[in-house]
């Protein structure tokens, strides 16, 4: 089963593993260069919660796909960053523009007015999702600028958020029913 969910400080350790199973043209392609583990360690130590939003999504119980939005009110007024990563087995299945479309629902819900997105100018992956979701894109020195306008929230925005909140929930409780009852030894331990 294929859940999306807003992740949370407690699934820091998911966020991580997952960044750790990019492969390395990945990882390079997420952060616009190359990044050890170690790196990625301390890239996921570094996030600060009050900014950041994060969306992902979860088959079988593994995250495999985020969209990740960062905010810096007194920097970018109404604007935010974006970066997306999907695992190599799971890219063309549209996880990545699943995570992008609801993030963008958060963003829009929170008066965010542009998100960007800046990635290398072999990304075309990247750049077909800026295009996707209407953003324009200029190029520069190697790197790509992508910019989405978002349009202010409403109450359908609102109820899809709600929505999208609250189905994760079920389709979590769900994932859990259909996995059987949890090993008790190793619940306890």
């Amino acid at each position: 089963m294929t859940v999306y969910r807003k992740l949370l400080p407690t699934d820091l350790r998911a966020y991580r593993d997952h960044l750790l199973r990019l492969s390395s043209n990945d990882r390079y392609s997420r952060f616009c260069g190359f990044k050890t583990d170690e790196s990625i360690a301390v890239h996921c130590q570094g996030i600060d919660w009050r900014f950041t939003i994060m969306v992902g999504c979860f088959v079988r119980g593994e995250l495999r796909a985020v969209a990740e939005l960062r905010t810096e009110p007194k920097v970018w007024p109404g604007e935010g960053e974006l970066a997306v990563s999907v695992e190599r087995d799971f890219q063309n299945q549209g996880l990545g523009s699943g995570v992008v479309r609801r993030i963008l629902t958060v963003a829009r819900n929170r008066a965010i007015r542009r998100l960007v997105l800046i990635c290398l100018i072999g990304n075309r992956r990247m750049q077909a999702v800026v295009r996707k979701f209407l953003g324009k894109l200029d190029s520069e020195h190697g790197e790509v600028t992508g910019r989405i306008e978002l349009p202010w929230p409403s109450q359908m925005s609102l109820l899809q958020e709600a929505l999208d909140s609250g189905s994760a929930v079920v389709d979590g409780v769900l994932d859990q029913w259909r996995a059987g009852p949890s090993d008790p030894v190793s619940a306890v331990a």
